[in-house]
């Protein structure tokens, strides 16, 4: 009896425990490291090892990003033609992070040295660089310029940060051989809801907006990113709780394209059932 008085009382501290780290995790923070368990140089002791380890090393995730691309290019090429639209005058909607870039490098240094995700860490990462391109998405966006439409980028991330963000995404997204015409960011930190960035690219208004250029309004026919806050009007407490098959997902597969990321996400504030 006293063993399984032990096993309960253990168990749901650990539950507790997680319960608290969940609440806290914001829409764009990667798991944490727990330091009382995690050994740096030991990347399995890490809480994120899996997580980590499936979207840099599985053969899955290549899959479901050129799946997602090719579906989506398909579906672009059909709309254009149905709908005879004219070069310039239509466009996608991209995020950056985890869906045309792949900042797992990031990931993978925090799971090896058990270092808690910082935004001053991960500033640092991004003007590096170096992060590649996730898998199909140069073919995407560069095929969808070639067939006349315009490719925008929108990003959570902070613009504000400091001088040199902005210029070092395009810097990276252009290693990356990623074909873009606009990249819009986040004014500050708690800028994280894009639907006026959205419309601003649907309105040709740019103003007060963080941006690279500006572009005429266009007919957005096609959005793809890797949090369900990624697409126009949805947030995620809301879409949880919609019919896994009812009318809500419709879109998806038609317009919306959604890419995997099991590292993070605004998914992390749900509830574990």
């Amino acid at each position: 009896m006293k063993k399984l008085y032990r096993a309960l009382l253990i168990s749901t501290n650990f539950i507790a425990a997680s319960s608290l780290q969940a609440e806290t995790v914001s829409s764009s923070t990667p798991v944490s490291q727990n330091k009382s368990t995690c050994i740096p140089g030991n990347p399995k002791s890490s809480q994120g090892y899996d997580a980590t380890m499936w979207y840099r090393d599985s053969a899955e995730k290549i899959a479901l990003y050129n799946q997602a691309f090719a579906l989506g290019l398909e579906k672009i090429k059909a709309k254009v033609k149905s709908d005879h639209l004219k070069s310039g005058k239509w466009g996608i909607i991209l995020d950056i992070d985890e869906t045309v870039l792949d900042n797992s490098e990031y990931q993978k240094r925090s799971v090896m040295s058990c270092n808690k995700y910082s935004e001053s860490t991960m500033y640092s990462f991004m003007e590096e660089e170096i992060s590649v391109a996730t898998p199909g998405a140069s073919n995407l966006t560069c095929s969808v310029q070639k067939l006349g439409g315009k490719v925008t980028l929108i990003s959570n991330r902070n613009g504000s940060f400091d001088d040199k963000i902005l210029q070092a995404t395009i810097a990276n997204l252009k290693k990356a051989n990623i074909c873009f015409d606009n990249v819009i960011l986040a004014k500050n930190q708690k800028d994280d809801d894009k639907n006026p960035r959205f419309q601003a690219v649907t309105t040709g208004n740019y103003d007060g907006l963080i941006s690279y250029s500006k572009l005429p309004p266009l007919k957005v026919i096609a959005y793809f990113g890797d949090n369900i806050q990624d697409f126009p009007k949805i947030k995620q407490a809301d879409a949880i709780k919609q019919d896994p098959n009812g009318e809500f997902y419709k879109k998806f597969g038609q317009e919306y394209f959604s890419l995997p990321n099991p590292t993070y996400g605004s998914w992390q504030r749900n509830q574990f059932n």
